[in-house]
């Protein structure tokens, strides 16, 4: 339909169209239940290929939310045991847990520099450095994001940056960006100012819960997973008032002079969190631009007028 979100169209649209190298070669697609336009979505693609539906609670404070996700968990390893023919070990899961908490940390390094005054990368980079991990081999991803991190401690140290000291800082907040959506990146940061950070599942989501990671089961491990998993705090959840306080948090952190929410058009969960969400930045007389878009350029001019004048707003 035409009233569906940018990000799963294309995502449908790039599969089907045999233009993602990545579903031309699987043998499964996983999918998950973040969404209704996504679980629609994954009744399409299995036309298309085999889908298997990772079915993730929406109520995560409720205590048989976590016992539901694990029970998933177990029977997607069963599913994928099932099709390659080898057996998950609780060795073999551990080591995988750790290399991935290591490609967390290395993105962490990268956006921890970010806090700096100048900043050393820019935002469209640094989010096109995370967007990568999400493609990239994890062992590649953690050495090359590692030298690039100690690049930035070392400009991060010699006062070196992508911009003036006084270039405005702009936390965005919203949906997930994938590849190569950079719209609201470029229109930001040519006008001179510059995204010091993104919470989003793309940005901060993804690596700034952690975990410690231990035991010696299987069992054991899916409960760690499932803990650090339902601690994220993203509107395919509800309630959902911990985004609230992440935002809040990091525009400290990251010394934002102001916060840009931005949604995907036909994107609910976004759409309705950022009315709250904008409410309690102004109470915090924290400033806020509301953003609806897509993947298009259709709308570049408008937007160039908002931004520009949020920009011009905060002095």
């Amino acid at each position: 339909p035409a009233n569906t979100c940018a990000l799963i169209k294309s995502s449908l649209g790039f599969g089907v169209g045999n233009i993602c190298p990545y579903f031309a070669s699987s043998d499964l697609i996983v999918g998950e239940t973040t969404c209704d336009g996504k679980k629609k979505c994954w009744e399409i693609m299995d036309k298309y290929k085999p889908v298997y539906v990772l079915e993730t609670p929406q109520c995560k404070d409720r205590s048989q939310a976590r016992t539901h996700f694990i029970n998933e968990l177990k029977a997607l390893i069963a599913k994928l045991e099932e099709i390659t023919g080898n057996k998950l070990t609780a060795k073999n899961l551990k080591a995988a847990m750790e290399k991935i908490k290591e490609k967390r940390k290395q993105l962490r390094r990268v956006y921890e520099t970010r806090k700096g005054n100048p900043v050393p990368i820019s935002g469209k980079d640094a989010l096109l450095v995370s967007q990568v991990g999400f493609y990239d081999d994890p062992e590649r991803q953690i050495q090359m994001v590692g030298i690039l991190a100690d690049e930035l401690e070392r400009r991060v140290k010699d006062n070196i940056g992508v911009t003036d000291k006084g270039a405005k800082r702009i936390l965005l907040s919203g949906t997930p960006m994938a590849i190569p959506n950079w719209k609201i990146h470029h229109l930001v940061e040519t006008k001179g100012a510059v995204i010091v950070a993104e919470e989003t599942c793309t940005g901060t989501r993804y690596f700034d819960s952690e975990c410690e990671i231990k035991g010696d089961a299987v069992a054991e491990l899916l409960e760690i997973i499932a803990d650090r998993y339902l601690g994220i705090n993203c509107a395919c959840f509800t309630p959902n008032e911990g985004r609230k306080e992440d935002i809040l948090r990091f525009v400290k952190e990251y010394n934002a002079d102001g916060v840009i929410l931005y949604t995907l058009k036909f994107c609910q969960p976004y759409e309705i969190e950022s009315i709250g969400l904008e409410k309690a930045l102004k109470n915090e007389h924290i400033p806020v631009l509301s953003i609806m878009t897509d993947y298009s350029s259709d709308d570049e001019g408008q937007l160039n007028t908002r931004i520009e004048a949020f920009l011009e707003m905060l002095g």
